[in-house]
């Protein structure tokens, strides 16, 4: 009976230490997949954090990239320093454009000689002689823009004083005058001639040196020198003068005198 009791004590001590031992297993095969789920859930959790951290880290990264190296801030410096560079560069030009205005001043080439519309002498050198009344007549220089404040108005229009100087040697055989009359100028190449003004001009003329023509008679012989004054309306290269003695009749014979003319030109300075 005891041996009896033994065995079942025993058989019961066996089972209950097979059920423990089969009860840790199936807990064990329980716990497992829990842990196992934990650990794939701690992974997830891992590659989750991980890619937050690698997006935060691309986020971050891109904002300093952005930051550093991001196209606002770059076109905006880009943007003002081309700006600069082209504000600078059409300053560029506007200084060389000074230096060579300044250059231009500077230059002496154009005037060394005497610039147009300044006053100046040419010689002229022409003689001729009027064959019926003798008269001996010499064209000695002209004065090329002279300067007139009673002309002002015409040279401010586009004119110009003109000085002509003329000796003349009467002749003999004849009585009468050489008036200042006798030579007209032309500014359109001989269609139309015009007297000259030497009156009104005589006080400038003497001031500045130039001794006013005035009427020769032949009776007083000997020989006379002086300046006529033309003011052409249009300013011209060279004028052309006309020289003319109009045809006449001796007193108290049938004898004519026919009329003489010559032309030259005044050239230009």
């Amino acid at each position: 009976m005891k041996r009896m009791k033994r065995a079942s004590f025993t058989a019961a001590a066996l089972l209950s230490c097979t059920l423990a031992f089969s009860g840790c297993s199936l807990i064990s095969q329980v716990v497992q997949p829990d842990q196992g789920q934990t650990d794939e859930q701690s992974n997830a959790d891992g590659q989750d954090q991980d890619g937050q951290d690698q997006n935060g880290g691309q986020d971050q990264n891109g904002q300093d990239q952005g930051d550093e190296n991001g196209q606002e801030p770059s076109a905006d410096q880009n943007g003002q320093d081309q700006a600069g560079g082209q504000d600078s560069s059409s300053d560029q030009p506007a200084s060389n454009s000074s230096s060579s205005t300044s250059s231009a001043d500077g230059s002496t080439g154009s005037d060394s000689g005497a610039p147009s519309g300044s006053q100046g002498q040419v010689s002229i050198g022409e003689s001729f002689e009027d064959p019926e009344m003798q008269d001996k007549i010499e064209v000695l220089s002209a004065v090329r823009n002279f300067e007139s404040s009673k002309r002002a108005s015409s040279i401010e229009l586009g004119g110009e004083v003109v000085l002509l100087e003329v000796k003349i040697t009467p002749g003999k055989k004849y009585s009468g005058l050489i008036q200042s009359g006798a030579f007209k100028i032309s500014e359109d190449g001989g269609a139309d001639f015009r007297y000259d003004q030497t009156d009104g001009l005589e006080a400038e003329m003497r001031a500045a040196g130039f001794e006013p023509f005035e009427d020769v008679s032949r009776r007083d012989g000997g020989t006379h020198q002086g300046w006529l004054a033309y003011v052409p309306n249009e300013k011209q290269d060279t004028y052309t003068i006309r020289y003319e003695r109009g045809a006449g009749k001796v007193m108290g014979t049938d004898e004519k005198v026919p009329e003489f003319t010559t032309t030259f030109d005044i050239p230009s300075v």
